[in-house]
């Protein structure tokens, strides 16, 4: 643990900086997965408006810190294909 003032600062700003971090990648995977699920049940209305979210939120993960900029464009590739898949 740290023992100066200013150490404690930095891993207390770590440590909120790491919980808001994986607080996005949790949304981003909650978006992803009600997208396929509801290509998979047929409804390719809302399976477009959750991928729709699921892009928004990667692009605003991958403008800060939380994902690479290459992380975040295989993310959206992977999930555009999943759904043409299923769509097809």
């Amino acid at each position: 643990m740290a023992r100066n003032q200013s150490a404690m600062k930095y891993h207390h700003q770590s440590e909120v900086a790491r919980a808001a971090n994986r607080a996005k990648k949790t949304t981003i995977r909650t978006f992803s997965k009600k997208a396929i699920a509801a290509a998979e049940s047929g409804d390719f209305a809302a399976a477009e408006k959750y991928q729709k979210v699921a892009i928004g939120l990667i692009d605003g993960a991958a403008k800060g810190s939380t994902l690479h900029k290459n992380t975040a464009a295989r993310k959206k590739s992977r999930l555009a294909k999943r759904l043409n898949d299923l769509r097809s």
